[in-house]
């Protein structure tokens, strides 16, 4: 999904505009997902002006209207009945951003989900993923930053979103993570730059914990209250074209140090009528505090593009010891065989000290040959196991983007483990119109 921020027309003096860069860009599809450029920024105007009484009069108002439905049905075993639930829901983000005042600038995005509730069931049927505390619709101030850019430098403070391989916003339901603290950016040169993030708390779908009480719509520490949180720092280096070398240093107050390394990038044998996406990546966790998050990770991932059809695998293994889990970090983690609901780390934390390993294969359709731009279609499947159990999941995904205004994504996951107490099919649609 490309998360773009479209700006409102507004009259304004010619003389003070400049263009900045303010937005993320979000791969579209589960198999691309983790390919090189994930992270990258897109350049989009932003208004600038010397004199700041003028900040909030060039103010620009951005957001995405969202539709989303979504049904579950969980396999009870060793019963062969279904519980299933379902819910539709409408909200999505509304921000905006000031024009900048020698560089500094204001940004605020609220995010809400609201029950519709003349389609939805009673709340003893209603499906969770889409609310917070007693299943009751939400609005709350996700981002709220005053915000620093120059030609090669640009920070942000506050209550912000940021794209890490262990700290992500993974917007997979209705509101995406976000976090409180700071980052910064520096662009070195034109194939170096840099990153360091500051990170105490955080709110969005995954980080919720009902068992302790906290739900998506209230921000929480990471860790716990004796946590300072997460600092972390990158090098990214360019060291072909469409291909980068990652190296992040986190330490996780409380948690662990995780150190991750990536090679990644796209490889284009015949133009556009023929490309490889690759990606080999290394992960070092070493607990803190005897919070036994500890571990190793290794992964290779490759994606072959033939005119619009592509197909491809991945493989990681976690290495851990007695007692010791991996983590994904806060968000979806940056593993290449993660599905839409299975994880390495989901298995290792689920049975910790045990080796284990996934896979995931995948095949695709790019309809722009047809005449059809921006739709693609995706089977893939995956499986993840450890000495005492594994998962086996399959996953059909339809994204279209239309006209950069509209963004339909449908996904059906069939998700079996070998205990069967955890095993259910969902459908989720969500519908997003972008102003």
């Amino acid at each position: 999904m490309i998360d773009l921020i479209y700006l409102a027309q507004a009259d304004f003096k010619p003389e003070l505009i400049e263009e900045k860069t303010i937005a993320k860009v979000q791969e579209s599809g589960l198999m691309h997902s983790k390919v090189v450029g994930r992270f990258e920024t897109v350049q989009e105007p932003l208004k600038q002006t010397d004199n700041i009484d003028d900040i909030f009069s060039f103010i620009d108002i951005y957001g995405t209207l969202r539709f989303a439905y979504i049904k579950s049905a969980h396999k009870i075993s060793p019963k062969p009945n279904k519980l299933e639930k379902q819910a539709t829901a409408v909200g999505g983000e509304l921000g905006f951003n000031t024009a900048e005042f020698y560089g500094f600038s204001l940004h605020a995005t609220a995010y809400a989900s609201q029950s519709v509730n003349f389609l939805n069931p009673s709340k003893d049927d209603l499906n969770k993923d889409f609310f917070a505390k007693n299943l009751d619709s939400f609005v709350y101030l996700g981002e709220a930053s005053l915000d620093y850019s120059s030609d090669a430098f640009q920070a942000r403070l506050g209550r912000i979103k940021v794209e890490t391989p262990y700290a992500n916003s993974d917007d997979i339901r209705m509101a995406a993570n976000t976090f409180e603290g700071a980052s910064i950016d520096i662009q070195h040169t034109s194939k170096l730059k840099t990153e360091m993030i500051f990170l105490k708390r955080w709110a969005g779908y995954d980080s919720q914990d009902e068992d302790a009480g906290v739900f998506q719509n209230e921000f929480k520490n990471l860790v716990d209250d004796e946590s300072f949180g997460m600092a972390g720092a990158s090098f990214v280096y360019e060291y072909a074209k469409n291909s980068e070398l990652t190296f992040w240093y986190n330490y996780v107050d409380k948690m662990s140090i995780i150190s991750y390394l990536e090679a990644a990038g796209r490889y284009f044998i015949n133009g556009d009528f023929f490309h490889l996406d690759y990606g080999f990546q290394a992960s070092n966790i070493q607990e803190l505090s005897n919070s036994n998050v500890d571990g190793n990770v290794l992964g290779i991932m490759s994606i072959v593009h033939y005119q619009g059809v592509f197909f491809g695998g991945a493989y990681n293994v976690a290495i851990v010891d007695d007692g010791k889990y991996i983590t994904n970090g806060f968000g979806g983690g940056p593993y290449y065989t993660s599905l839409d609901e299975a994880t390495l780390a989901a298995i290792s934390e689920a049975l910790p000290g045990d080796k284990a390993e996934s896979y995931r294969v995948g095949v695709g359709y790019e309809f722009e040959n047809l005449g059809v731009n921006g739709l693609v279609i995706e089977l893939a499947y995956g499986e993840l196991y450890n000495e005492k159990a594994s998962l086996h999941e399959k996953d059909v995904i339809l994204t279209y983007e239309i006209a950069d205004t509209w963004y339909l994504n449908a996904t059906y996951t069939n998700y079996e483990s070998s205990s069967g107490h955890n095993s259910f099919d969902r459908a989720l649609v969500r519908l997003d119109f972008r102003f």
